[in-house]
C-alpha cells in the first residue's frame, strides 16, 4: 500500500553517483549554449532532468511493518525490513541528518564549491556568492527544523534578496562583472534549496536493514500507518 505524499530521501550510493552526474551536466549548460546553441541548451537540460529523476525518491510503500523505498520512476527499490522505530525529526537540527541528506545536498554543495573555485579565479568579485551559501547553510544547521518552518516567510525573502544585497557594494563602486546574472541564478537556486528543505516533515525509520530518512507533508500519517491506528495511509 502506497503512503500518500511521502518519498525517500536517503539515497543509495549508485543513485548518488547518478545524481552527481546530473549536477555536473547541469553546471555545463553555459558551455553547451556557447558551443551548440539552443539545441545544446535543451539537450543538457533534458538529460540532467532524466538523471535527477532516476536518482530521486519516488514513493514509499507499506506492507505490514515493513516499508519499501522506491526510486527513479519506480525502477529501483530498497527494503527497510521490519520497522523497529519511527521518529518525527521536527525538533532536530539538519546537522543531525547530514548523512541521510547526501543526495539532497549534492546540488547546493556543488554550486557552493563552484563559487569557491570562481573565487580563486576572480578573487573578491565572487565573494558575495560564497558568503551567501555560507550564511544559508549556517542558518539551516543552527536551528531546529520546527523553528525554521515557523520562519518560512522571512527565510524566503532572505534567500531571494541576499545575493543582490551582498553584491551591491561592488555594483556601487562600478566594478565590471556579471552581477545581474549571478545574483539571479544564485537567488533562485538558494530559494529552491531552502524551500525544498523547510517545507516538509522528516521521519527517521530504523529498520532491520538500517536507518532511512523519509520526507512527507504530514509525519503523523506515516507514524499512524505504522502503528496500525486510524484510517492508515
Amino acid at each position: 500500500m502506497r503512503v500518500k505524499d511521502a518519498w525517500p530521501v536517503s539515497t543509495p550510493a549508485p543513485l548518488l553517483f547518478v545524481r552527481l552526474l546530473g549536477v555536473v551536466l547541469l553546471a555545463s549548460v553555459g558551455w553547451a549554449v556557447e558551443n551548440y546553441g539552443i539545441r545544446g541548451y535543451f539537450t543538457v537540460l533534458l538529460i540532467s532532468a532524466l538523471l535527477f529523476g532516476l536518482s530521486s525518491g519516488w514513493k514509499v510503500e507499506l506492507s505490514r511493518r515493513e516499508m519499501t523505498l522506491i526510486y527513479g520512476f519506480g525502477l529501483f527499490r530498497v527494503r527497510t525490513g521490519e520497522i523497529l522505530e519511527v521518529s518525527n525529526l521536527g525538533d532536530l537540527r539538519f546537522g543531525r541528518l547530514l548523512r541521510h541528506l547526501s543526495g539532497e545536498l549534492i546540488t547546493p554543495i556543488f554550486f557552493f564549491l563552484l563559487s569557491v573555485v570562481l573565487f580563486g579565479v576572480r578573487g573578491l568579485l565572487v565573494l558575495p556568492f560564497v558568503l551567501y551559501w555560507l550564511i544559508l547553510y549556517s542558518l539551516l544547521l543552527a536551528f531546529p527544523v520546527k523553528l525554521l518552518k515557523e520562519r518560512t516567510g522571512r527565510l524566503m525573502v532572505l534567500a531571494l534578496l541576499l545575493p543582490w544585497a551582498l553584491s551591491m557594494p561592488f555594483v556601487v563602486i562600478g566594478v565590471e562583472f556579471q552581477w545581474f546574472g549571478l545574483s539571479l541564478v544564485t537567488s533562485l537556486f538558494g530559494f529552491w534549496f531552502l524551500i525544498g528543505f523547510i517545507s516538509r516533515d522528516y521521519v527517521l525509520l530504523r529498520g532491520e536493514f538500517g536507518e532511512f530518512l523519509v520526507v512527507c507533508n504530514n509525519a503523523r500519517r506515516i507514524i499512524t500507518a505504522l502503528a496500525g491506528d486510524g484510517d492508515g495511509p
